[in-house]
């Protein structure tokens, strides 16, 4: 009950001390409001699990103030609490999202019990939400790394290159994949290949920043969005993370080295008309890398379009 939110919307003094007096003796605490000014405030103060709500107001009528919650704040329970007890008037109280309607005078051992139905209702729907965060959670999480996958990862490439390209913001993606790793499944077993991708997503974590996100991309590949990061700057962090990698112990058991290689296109660098291009274009410079011989960095290789005209003009000067 500690937690449990009340918020109590009454004029008339007598009433609601008489409510806060039997609800406090249940162990429940109001927040009370006289006005629907002072209701908003009360509202805007922090959650809340069931309102209480008198219509009849010193500025106004609590219906309106229950369209005004219902359009931003759909899974609190609203009990009207009124002396208007026509069917019309209950029908409108139902009509503008109020969840019960309790007339005055009242017993106020029915309202508790109204309140506590109330609250059970809340309750279900916060456990409701709260796994619906958890599968929606476990839906954007590879199970093997803990890292995003690729679901996620097609979602914030979409939204970050939207950002840069509007605002012609740096923006750079980061493919890396594992070096021979049919090699190391056909040695070691597919439990070490695990591993293998384990430790490595670990360091791409840890050498990562958090405003970073790098996801398991598929099989071996791996993919990180590094917003506000320019070609020169992208080209330090692979070399960091490709040296970690070379450098680190997988473990007793395991293969003596691993190694990655990267491939990256940045925006605006290059002008890409889509984030299909940036993808192909960091596609395009992981196969050059591994061609060359994996264990290596390499960047896209395409031409600056936008800034094709002034290079020309300088050419001229």
């Amino acid at each position: 009950m500690a937690s449990t939110q009340l918020i109590l919307v009454e004029d008339d003094a007598s009433v609601a001390r008489l409510i806060q007096i039997q609800f406090q003796r249940e162990g429940y605490a109001l927040r009370l409001a006289g006005s629907l000014a002072e209701a908003r405030r009360r509202l805007n103060e922090g959650p809340w699990d069931v309102l209480l709500l008198d219509r009849n107001l010193p500025d106004g009528d609590g219906i309106n103030l229950c369209h005004e919650i219902r359009a931003t704040q759909p899974h609190g329970y609203i009990v009207m609490l009124t002396g208007m007890s026509s069917r019309d008037e209950k029908l409108a109280g139902f009509g503008c999202g109020a969840d019960d309607y309790v007339t005055k005078p009242f017993v106020i051992d029915e309202l508790l019990a109204r309140v506590r139905a109330g609250l059970r209702i809340v309750e279900l729907q916060k456990a409701l939400m709260a796994t619906n965060r958890r599968l929606e959670e476990l839906s954007r999480t590879d199970p093997l790394t803990a890292l995003r996958n690729r679901r996620a990862f097609d979602t914030e490439l979409a939204s970050r290159f939207e950002h840069a390209h509007r605002y012609a913001r740096p923006l750079t993606l980061a493919m890396i994949d594992v070096d021979h790793f049919k090699r190391i499944n056909d040695a070691y077993g597919h439990p070490a290949g695990d591993a293998v991708l384990r430790c490595v997503a670990d360091i791409l974590r840890k050498c990562s920043r958090q405003s970073d996100f790098v996801s398991r991309y598929g099989g071996e590949e791996f993919a990180i969005l590094l917003p506000e990061t320019a070609l020169f700057e992208s080209l330090q962090f692979a070399e960091k993370i490709r040296a970690e990698v070379a450098t680190a112990s997988m473990g007793e058991g395991m293969p003596e080295r691993v190694t990655i290689s990267v491939g990256l296109a940045s925006t605006p660098h290059t002008v890409f008309a889509s984030a299909a291009e940036l993808v192909a274009a960091a596609d395009e410079a992981l196969y050059r890398a591994k061609e060359k011989g994996r264990n290596r960095v390499e960047c896209e290789r395409r031409a600056v379009t936008k800034r094709a005209p002034y290079a020309s003009r300088l050419m001229q000067v």
